[in-house]
């Protein structure tokens, strides 16, 4: 049977910033994630809570950093010049992934010490937006520019496009999955861009 396409729609901004500062509504263990601007150079960043150290990974134009203790430290992670987006596995920590463009999705098994590519089946690496799945912890989107949506189901070893041709806006600076009340398969994707948020069952 063929896979139904997905639908974006618009929604408001404020819905994707609730679902993100409140872990996407799961009744399971899910990371506090919100969208945040870096106020000396009015550029967007991704902002992480890690549950089980109360730390905080930030990326952004500079990398990525970890507030820990009230202390910010750099991490030494791919994309140094710049990075758009970073998310963990609420129920193994320390497995985080961290994207952005010329970078494509790179991933740390050891709480950031170390980072491999997991790019395989992404026809370029210019990623401005990465998200979990909020209860199948090997399930990731990432929003690739001028492509579109690519899913993996095996932590980045392959990923696949979704067959969808996204929100109209193709600035997609954050992706977040949520389940709530009402969908029908396993969730609901939002995408935000400059011109709004828009809403998609991820039937695919």
């Amino acid at each position: 049977m063929a896979r139904p396409r997905i639908v974006f729609t618009a929604c408001t901004l404020v819905s994707v910033l609730l679902l993100s500062a409140c872990g996407g509504g799961s009744t399971l263990p899910t990371t506090r994630t919100a969208e945040i601007t870096d106020t000396s150079s009015n550029a967007p960043v991704s902002l992480v809570y890690n549950p089980a150290d109360q730390s905080l990974l930030l990326a952004d134009q500079r990398g990525l950093l970890r507030w820990r203790a009230g202390v910010w430290e750099r991490l030494t992670a791919p994309g140094a010049s710049g990075l758009s987006a970073v998310t963990l596995n609420p129920e193994a920590p320390a497995t985080i992934y961290a994207a952005g463009p010329g970078v494509g999705v790179v991933r740390s098994d050891d709480g950031g010490a170390s980072w491999r590519a997991v790019n395989s089946g992404l026809p370029n690496l210019n990623a401005t937006a990465l998200a979990i799945h909020s209860f199948r912890r090997e399930t990731l989107y990432t929003w690739l520019r001028g492509e579109g949506i690519f899913q993996t189901e095996d932590g980045g070893a392959s990923w696949k496009r979704v067959p969808d041709q996204g929100p109209p806006d193709k600035d997609v600076a954050s992706l977040t999955h949520s389940t709530l009340p009402g969908s029908m398969n396993t969730g609901w994707l939002y995408a935000a861009t400059p011109t709004g948020a828009y809403l998609s069952m991820d039937c695919f």
